[in-house]
């Protein structure tokens, strides 16, 4: 588990009012991000404009990434939890566009399927009113030192994300064995940019076995076995 102590720098726990990341002060990216999306984390709010910002909260005498670490590298400012995820406060969206929310995507998957699958998500949440637990991140696969821009930030082979999807009303608590889990793995590569987000769809289990975490641990061993081991099959929005 994430740890806040400065001493745990490569799963440095942060907890924001917008969302949760474990930063990796190795990499200078998170290893994931976790947040809550429902039809109130929406609003009228502006999209922030300017740079992206570097993250004072992060321990005295590490390194924060800087907007510029990112230009002229080829890869986008790739969001975890999306701008339009967070538009209920000024406040609320200008967090999204800290740097410590933000990951190398290239355009072709950031605005390609990885939009389409956050399209869906959003449709889920403010259309349908259902609640959403998100989690979602890089994944290095094996490399002892992975492709880096700017000064040192890691750019990840593919990315993930789950999300558990509860009904109107339904709570943490009422999570069983036939709750609706999308997980999905997306290459971080170029070529992509017409593609769905179906394809990708894999299981919690195998993005466990990828990323070394173990993920919805709050839940009871049964469930979490049943959900864990299944590849969703429910419809695909936002293509």
């Amino acid at each position: 588990a994430a740890r806040a102590e400065a001493a745990a720098s490569d799963d440095h726990l942060m907890i924001k009012p917008q969302y949760a990341l474990s930063y990796n002060r190795s990499r200078n990216v998170a290893n994931w991000v976790s947040w809550r999306l429902d039809a109130a984390s929406f609003g009228d709010a502006p999209r922030h404009r300017g740079k992206f910002l570097a993250d004072a909260a992060l321990p005295d005498g590490w390194y924060r990434v800087q907007h510029d670490d990112y230009t002229g590298s080829g890869f986008d400012r790739g969001h975890m939890v999306r701008s339009e995820e967070r538009t209920r406060t000024p406040d609320d969206n200008k967090a999204t566009f800290l740097l410590t929310n933000i990951l190398p995507q290239r355009h072709d998957l950031n605005a390609g399927p990885w939009l389409r699958l956050e399209e869906a998500c959003q449709e889920l949440a403010q259309k349908q009113r259902r609640v959403l637990f998100v989690i979602a991140g890089g994944l290095f696969d094996g490399r002892a030192r992975p492709d880096t821009i700017g000064k040192g930030v890691a750019v990840p082979d593919a990315f993930f994300k789950v999300a558990v999807v509860l009904e109107p009303g339904q709570g943490p608590d009422d999570i069983g064995p036939a709750t609706r889990v999308i997980a999905a793995v997306m290459p971080n590569e170029a070529g992509i940019l017409d593609e769905g987000w179906g394809q990708y769809r894999t299981t919690v289990d195998e993005i466990e076995r990828r990323a070394g975490y173990d993920l919805l641990t709050a839940l009871p061993e049964a469930v979490q076995r049943a959900l864990e081991a299944r590849t969703d099959d429910g419809p695909e929005r936002g293509r």
